[in-house]
């Protein structure tokens, strides 16, 4: 079995994740990701991203209350498998708002779609979403 690593190192070895870490990475939230926890971060693929013209994703960043508000609203505190996901209607995330969740033709969370699940992590774990949570 492959040695369990924290959040931020998860993400980062998966490769599928960059903007998500470079956010992380600008806000400072790297630390609290690697060391704090239990937390489950449903994270957007790098896919997520295409849509979005670079000069929007570029503003994204130098406004970091914005981009605080956009990284808190995907994750939730604990670690929650799509085993317990099943008994949950919604989450509240970091944020304090909160998230729909519906497993009737796969998981969703609000609209996005979980396409990988449970990536455990030492702090945590990780689902793969399609799109962008907005709150």
């Amino acid at each position: 079995m492959a040695e369990l690593n924290n959040l931020i190192d998860t993400a980062r070895k998966k490769g599928s994740f960059s903007t998500l870490v470079k956010a992380a990475e600008v806000l400072e939230l790297t630390g609290k990701y690697s060391k704090e926890g239990p937390y489950t971060v449903f994270a957007p693929l790098e896919s997520a991203f295409e849509a979005i013209p670079a000069e929007v994703i570029d503003e994204s960043f130098e406004d970091h209350p914005y981009l605080l508000g956009i990284i808190n609203y995907h994750i939730v505190k604990g670690k929650y498998t799509t085993n317990d996901l099943q008994n949950f209607t919604s989450l509240e995330t970091v944020s304090g708002k909160v998230l729909k969740i519906t497993s009737n033709d796969g998981f969703k969370i609000d609209s996005a779609k979980i396409v990988e699940a449970d990536i455990e992590c030492t702090n945590g774990i990780i689902h793969a979403i399609d799109e962008i949570l907005i709150p």
